[in-house]
């Protein structure tokens, strides 16, 4: 039934016309989902809330654009709502696509604010297996990839391009998971980009990639149940903009 929705019932779900199509999609992945999509839309310009009311679906978003390229920005957390966004906007014909968030570091020598771009993801996010067969890897665009880590190499931010782990369930997470997953050399967890990668792979989105911040150092015992110090809290939102101006302007700066 919805495996057969075609790119008019999509666009319906979005409330959208063709020609109203962002070029370039953001998912967010954060815990609260509606606060975390009204912060990180101040980042764009001409930011409008969009929400279909003539379908039950009622996906929310907001649009706006960064130096003339049109943006779309979801915000979603764990793989299935992920690819429940994803789905809908490159079976409506979006042809990039750029999962956001953040990751729990598994590998010493790493620090709060550290970012990566990474070029695959294990599956085991809970929504990948819809959408790929065993086997087939969930990977990044190479070219796009390889466009955003170096463009915030050039704003001075350093990048690293391992692979990392997708969880379906954070807080499921034991020590003797986290240290298998550290010796099997994953350089961090996060929950959504398995199923991104999964889904645009899947429904033929011609580009995708990842950027990711470290949110907590689940190897050194800093957990999310911690609260963070104000001066800390300030300092990890302290480039979340130029963060994402980077990632836009890399997808318009790349042929798709």
């Amino acid at each position: 039934m919805y495996k057969e929705l075609g790119p008019e019932d999509h666009l319906r779900m979005l409330g959208l016309g063709a020609d109203e199509l962002p070029e370039v999609v953001l998912l967010l992945g954060i815990f609260d989902v509606h606060e975390g999509a009204k912060r990180f839309a101040r980042y764009l310009d001409d930011a409008r809330f969009s929400r279909s009311e003539t379908t039950m679906s009622g996906l929310p978003y907001y649009l706006g654009t960064h130096k003339g390229t049109r943006v779309a920005l979801s915000a979603c957390f764990g793989g299935p709502m992920a690819a429940t966004f994803a789905h809908t906007w490159c079976g409506a014909g979006v042809r990039t696509v750029v999962q956001l968030g953040w990751y729990g570091a598994l590998q010493p020598g790493t620090s709060l604010g550290d970012v990566v771009v990474p070029r695959h993801a294990e599956r085991q996010d809970g929504a990948s297996d819809w959408y790929l067969a065993k086997g087939i890897l969930a990977d990044a665009t190479p070219e796009l990839a390889g466009a955003i880590a170096e463009g915030l190499r050039g704003r001075g931010i350093p990048v690293n391009e391992h692979a990392i782990f997708s969880t379906p369930a954070l807080l499921a997470e034991s020590r003797e998971v986290i240290a298998d997953w550290s010796r099997h050399g994953w350089h961090g967890v996060d929950m959504e980009t398995a199923a991104t990668f999964a889904v645009a792979k899947h429904m033929g989105a011609r580009r995708a990639a990842a950027l990711l911040r470290i949110d907590d150092l689940v190897t050194e015992e800093h957990s999310v149940a911690g609260a963070l110090p104000a001066e800390l809290r300030s300092f990890m939102r302290s480039r979340e903009e130029e963060l994402l101006h980077a990632v836009v302007e890399a997808c318009a700066a790349t042929p798709a």
